[in-house]
């Protein structure tokens, strides 16, 4: 039985992604509060301050990183770069200590390091910093606006998936690429691409939608 651990399995695309993995692999979660008990699932409640102290089973076969907030949900530009930047390095290199070299983390499209933007910057030098390192498998997804149930709910997305059926229609030709997707679509491409042969690849929105 493969063994993966995934940080963010409360998430929206983390709750997505354990209902794609199933209850067919040892799934190692990484939590604050543990989520509900269901065969093959560990929770594991962790401070993400503390991951380099952290001992696990070993090996891992495929770390899963589906970490993310907001700069309104963090309260602050310094604690969106805590979550968004170096508790998925820490993920990263926890995952390397126990033997993964195997790696798919959720970026966002628009990732750039030289963005004067804060979330598409902390996004472009987080995907930077593990390009720079040795992977045997490393996938980088780069979704644009999420859809799903979320709890608790962001008003502003509650907002915007309300008119996005008006706006979905306009989204063509070289605007395809902002097109919103499912967090469920998101994690049925990580399980497909995690089990793929060795390289490192960086999946934009639109090939998301394929998958």
């Amino acid at each position: 039985m493969s063994r993966f651990l995934i940080a963010g399995a409360t998430g929206l695309i983390g709750k997505a992604l354990l209902r794609e993995l199933g209850t067919e692999h040892d799934l190692l979660l990484l939590c604050r509060k543990p989520g509900d008990p269901a065969p093959g699932r560990t929770w594991l409640p962790t401070s993400f301050d503390a991951l380099d102290r952290l001992t696990l089973p070993s090996p891992v076969d495929i770390a899963f990183c589906c970490l993310g907030t907001t700069r309104k949900d963090a309260g602050s530009a310094e604690a969106f770069r805590r979550v968004d930047l170096d508790y998925v390095l820490a993920f990263a290199a926890l995952a390397r200590l126990h033997g993964c070299r195997r790696l798919l983390v959720v970026s966002s499209l628009g990732a750039n390091p030289g963005s004067p933007a804060l979330y598409p910057r902390t996004k472009g030098e987080m995907e930077q910093a593990l390009l720079a390192q040795e992977w045997q498998r490393l996938v980088i997804l780069r979704p644009a606006m999420l859809l799903g149930h979320r709890e608790p709910a962001r008003r502003s997305e509650q907002i915007i998936q309300a008119i996005y059926p008006l706006v979905k229609p306009l989204l063509r030709g070289s605007l395809r690429r902002w097109r919103a997707i499912e967090a469920s679509q998101v994690a049925h491409a990580m399980a497909r691409l995690a089990i793929q042969e060795s390289g490192i690849e960086t999946v934009e929105n639109e090939r998301l939608l394929t998958l």
